[in-house]
């Protein structure tokens, strides 16, 4: 009895340091490593605890004549510590995620470079990153990402990482939906004709919070004030308050806004359905009414090997930075 009890009071320290007295610089260097060695030592001692083997002997006769019932079913005990360690390393990075949120700072980072290891087993992604911490300080590190992270990401992007200030190398970059709503609350979706006609009526002050509000990291553009960019999601937008809103949709987005167009109550003028494109880098243009709103809406293709030319619109220059052939240009204002 008084051996069990010593394994009892082993199994329950055991778990009390890997689960909460652990300190954090050696969970956020090995997390998986501390979780795999916390599940085996409680699976060893939790084994003692019920099985309590005297010697080397009997363990290495337990299945085949075992001395006791009860040593027969120690494998029972086995899934209890792949889910120990499944715990330790899921809580670990529960405890990273907290820090971040209590001690984070985001600032902005470029991906370097990307490493990607594949096996029959399993899959490695790693992004090399660059940023400079909010003191001022020059760091340069690797982080493992996950799927769709790494695909998300591209050499020379720019993005924005999280690190704590209480630990610096807990660092995590921001990308993928789910990081992105985990770590700043936004919920990001695509901008419709409602945000354009809110936006048309804000003033310019209030634009870029509403942007953000609605999806990850808009910013404003270098050359032009009134300009407005995400290069996360491809968009483009161009904001006159109470004049006008300019929105540029690529891709994916470019097919999701020309759905609503069709969806949104807006009635098309039956005089541009027959405009005539005014060069040949110009698709399709149409003009809707709803009330006193307006649409103008046009496709435009981009040659993406041609330098961009001194009279070029912003807009046009913009869909070039993302090297895109086709974007979806769509005007907004009142009569």
């Amino acid at each position: 009895m008084k051996r069990r009890i010593t394994w009892g009071v082993l199994l329950l320290l055991t778990f009390l340091t890997f689960y909460f007295w652990m300190p954090a610089d050696m969970y956020l260097v090995m997390p998986v490593f501390l979780g795999i060695i916390g599940g085996l030592l409680c699976f060893l001692f939790l084994v003692q605890l019920f099985a309590d083997f005297q010697d080397i002997d009997e363990i290495k006769e337990w299945d085949s004549t075992p001395k006791y019932w009860y040593h027969k079913i120690t494998f029972l005990f086995i899934p209890g510590a792949i889910a120990l360690i499944i715990i330790f390393s899921m809580h670990y990075t529960t405890l990273e995620n907290k820090e971040l949120k209590q001690f984070g700072e985001t600032v902005p980072a470029t991906i370097v470079d990307g490493y990607y290891k594949s096996s029959s087993k399993s899959s490695s992604y790693k992004l090399t990153i660059s940023y400079i911490t909010k003191k001022g300080k020059p760091v340069r590190t690797q982080k493992e990402v996950s799927s769709e992270q790494y695909h998300a990401a591209s050499k020379g992007q720019h993005v924005e990482v999280i690190y704590s200030t209480k630990h610096p190398s807990l660092v995590k970059i921001l990308l993928g939906e789910e990081m992105i709503r985990e770590f700043t609350g936004i919920s990001s979706r695509n901008i419709n004709l409602t945000d354009m006609s809110d936006i048309l009526d804000m003033s310019g002050d209030s634009v870029l919070y509403t942007l953000n509000k609605i999806s990850y990291r808009w910013s404003i553009a270098d050359d032009d004030s009134s300009s407005y960019v995400n290069e996360h999601k491809d968009l483009y937008m161009s904001v006159t308050p109470h004049g006008s809103v300019t929105y540029v949709s690529l891709g994916e987005n470019m097919r999701q806004m020309l759905q609503e167009i069709k969806k949104s109550g807006f009635k098309q003028d039956s005089a541009s359905a027959n405009a005539v494109s005014e060069g040949e880098d110009e698709g399709m243009f149409r003009l809707y009414t709803k009330g006193d709103l307006k649409l103008v809406v046009r496709t435009k293709a981009l040659d993406m090997d041609k330098s961009s030319s001194s009279n070029e619109t912003s807009i046009a220059a913009m869909a070039k930075m993302f090297n895109k052939e086709m974007g979806l240009v769509v005007t907004m204002f009142r009569n």
